[in-house]
């Protein structure tokens, strides 16, 4: 052990844990920012201090050894607790570091957008590099730390935290329902002027729930946009009907800029992920901006379900 000790070092660990994690040495080498050569080098270094083949390596790909399974969960276990020595050291409120992260542009400017002030408060020695994208980008070649995808199910195999439920809501404003009228039904919706998304599949169907089962019907799109924000100031403006994150008009709701339309017939509700490069190894910072992004979706949907309980109390205080 103590020959192991002095040959190996915390960095052969790093650079073994990510070969198998990346399945390739030159995908791991990015991930590390190190040279190829240094991540060979460094898996060979080990190979010798433990006496055993931990990767087979042919032209095109490698396979982990029995050994090498073995050794590779020991590893995962040093570097975590290793990991979450420093992280207790250093506080985790008080984590630094830099983030570059990715989310579409509604939850960028509707949940991310006004809780990084509060973020970046509690963590001061922190920076975020913020992407606006509702693509999923290869996170190890771009050095993305953390993705926020939204739809049925990752279009990738990464590693993901699901955050929480997405539910969608149609909504329009006051004066659109006043000059158009309410629609009571979904006969009624498909006469409507409705507001969609470009290039998404709700600017195709909207899928909603008539009693036990969900019913599909396409909408009378009179505004297409690929920038959510657009769609949103067009609906509070009337221009019509449009489907929307309820977290994306949770405002305007509470305003009643907005009119929620149709709530006995919900939208079927899509999934908040966030996506990480690797499942392992998480940075103590991307945990707590894990944290934080489950408390600000569960803050931006909780408000608008209180304030539905505290408008429908006030309805029955007035009928009664």
């Amino acid at each position: 052990m103590p020959d192991f000790l002095n040959q190996a070092s915390v960095l052969s660990l790093r650079c073994f844990v990510a070969v198998v994690n990346a399945n390739s040495f030159s995908t791991a080498a990015r991930q590390l920012r190190m040279a190829p050569s240094s991540v060979t080098k460094h898996l060979q270094l080990l190979e010798r201090a433990t006496g055993a083949a931990l990767v087979h390596r042919t032209t095109r790909r490698i396979s982990v050894t029995d050994a090498g399974e073995a050794f590779y969960a020991r590893c995962v276990d040093i570097l975590e607790q290793l990991e979450g020595a420093v992280a207790g050291i250093a506080g985790e409120q008080a984590a630094g570091g830099h983030l570059r992260v990715t989310a579409p542009p509604s939850f960028a400017s509707a949940v991310l957008a006004p809780g990084l002030p509060r973020f970046l408060e509690q963590h001061p020695g922190a920076t975020v590099d913020l992407v606006v994208s509702s693509d999923v980008p290869d996170l190890v070649r771009e050095r993305v730390d953390l993705a926020i995808f939204i739809g049925d199910e990752l279009p990738t195999k990464q590693a993901q935290v699901v955050l929480a439920e997405g539910p969608q809501v149609l909504c329009a404003s006051p004066a659109y329902l006043k000059a158009h009228g309410t629609p009571l039904s979904l006969a009624d919706l498909e006469q409507h002027r409705c507001l969609c998304p470009r290039f998404s599949e709700v600017a195709e169907t909207w899928h909603l729930r008539s009693g036990k089962e969900w019913q599909s019907m396409r909408p009378n799109a009179v505004l297409l946009s690929d920038n959510g924000d657009a769609l949103r100031s067009a609906c509070i403006a009337g221009a019509g009907i449009g489907n929307f994150y309820r977290f994306h008009v949770a405002e305007g709701l509470a305003k009643r800029t907005l009119v929620e339309v149709l709530p006995q017939h919900p939208l079927r509700a899509k999934t908040i992920y966030a996506v990480l490069p690797h499942r392992h190894m998480i940075r103590p910072l991307v945990r707590g901006f894990t944290a934080f992004l489950r408390e600000e979706v569960e803050g931006a949907l909780g408000a608008t379900a209180k304030l539905t309980s505290q408008r429908s109390g006030r309805k029955a205080r007035t009928a009664s």
